[in-house]
């Protein structure tokens, strides 16, 4: 499977969402048509979580992160923090 995608007019997909084997995130904000791709093509095998980290929408840039977990910044707030845990797949 190859697609093309764009965030809000923005080539840059890697900053704006992070793939692993287990779960998506998606930065929030992003068009329908975004989002779409990647619930038409990973949501039937793995979670698709729309989120934002420590306030942004640069998922990618901001996280590190594999099937084994995900490591955030300090400055990801509790909300977003909660929202993670119960959305991610537990190990």
């Amino acid at each position: 499977m190859a697609l093309r995608a764009q965030f809000e007019g923005n080539n840059e997909i890697g900053v704006f969402s992070k793939l692993t084997n287990s779960y998506c995130l998606v930065g929030i904000g992003g068009s329908e048509n975004f989002y779409s791709i990647f619930e038409g093509e990973l949501s039937e095998n793995i979670p698709v979580v729309h989120t934002s980290i420590a306030g942004c929408r640069i998922i990618g840039r901001m996280t590190a992160a594999n099937r084994h977990g995900l490591l955030v910044p300090q400055t990801t707030t509790d909300q977003e923090l909660q929202h993670l845990r119960n959305s991610l797949p537990t190990v």
